[in-house]
């Protein structure tokens, strides 16, 4: 879509949003004056939008401080639930982390990032919050693989390339020929690209028009050398055949 073409926005909207990202981010609750400074908003602009959130029951306030309120999950539990791709693949997730006992699930592009839309754990294994980055996981980088050049450019361009750890590609050359071993070998593998003693494993594919990955990961001692590069691959690859046969 051009410049010409593009519909009329609204500020008010996406400064909102901002601010519930930013939250969102923060560990716990966070006052007023932290918010403006990390947003660039004015004291009195950043109470206003926390006021509207707290009146329509998205934002919840504790002495002079503010979080967000637990509505956020119910909107996402409704979304995810009526999604065919957690519904035909939450089980067969499930099934993969108890099979290789470490943590699986199933990652979906969202515009220029990417979300953990399933998430199951093995016994030993433990809770992994995925990076919205997509250059950053083996999810990520699947997904990409799946898109044309010019694509992953328009991608790069809104999130950049930052980088999380010492091995985080964070040069676009760097990333094409990622992508073009991954394209080649229908596999993606991350080696601390998001955590420093964490590897993964993804397969993407095609469902209408989203784009997912369904991934295992764990710690680095445990998710190696055969098991990283070929046994872990065939059962990420079996879990994604029998998704895509429910869809």
């Amino acid at each position: 879509m051009t410049d010409r073409t593009r519909m009329p926005t609204l500020s008010a909207p996406k400064k909102t949003f901002a601010l519930v990202e930013e939250m969102a981010d923060c560990d716990g609750p966070v006052r007023v004056s932290d918010l403006a400074e990390k947003l660039g908003y004015t004291r009195s602009t950043t109470y206003k939008h926390l006021a509207t959130l707290r009146e329509l029951g998205y934002v919840r306030k504790t002495g002079v401080e503010y979080s967000l309120s637990y509505r956020f999950v119910l909107l996402g539990t409704r979304i995810r639930g009526r999604s065919p791709l957690y519904r035909a693949s939450n089980e067969l997730i499930d099934q993969l982390a108890q099979t290789t006992n470490e943590t699986a699930g199933l990652f979906v592009k969202q515009g220029s990032y990417g979300v953990n839309l399933y998430q199951s754990t093995s016994d030993r294994s433990e809770t992994i919050e995925i990076d919205h980055y997509l250059h950053r996981t083996a999810p990520g980088k699947a997904i990409l693989a799946h898109l044309s050049d010019d694509r992953v450019s328009d991608i790069i361009d809104v999130a950049g390339l930052p980088a999380r750890t010492d091995n985080t590609i964070t040069e676009s050359d760097l990333l094409a020929d990622e992508l073009a071993n991954i394209r080649e070998r229908g596999i993606a593998i991350e080696r601390g690209e998001q955590h420093p003693e964490q590897n993964g494993v993804a397969i993407a594919f095609e469902y209408e028009d989203e784009i997912a990955a369904v991934y295992v990961v764990g710690r680095a001692d445990r998710l190696s050398s055969k098991r990283l590069e070929e046994n872990i691959p065939g059962m990420v690859l079996g879990t994604v055949r029998r998704t895509k046969e429910l869809l």
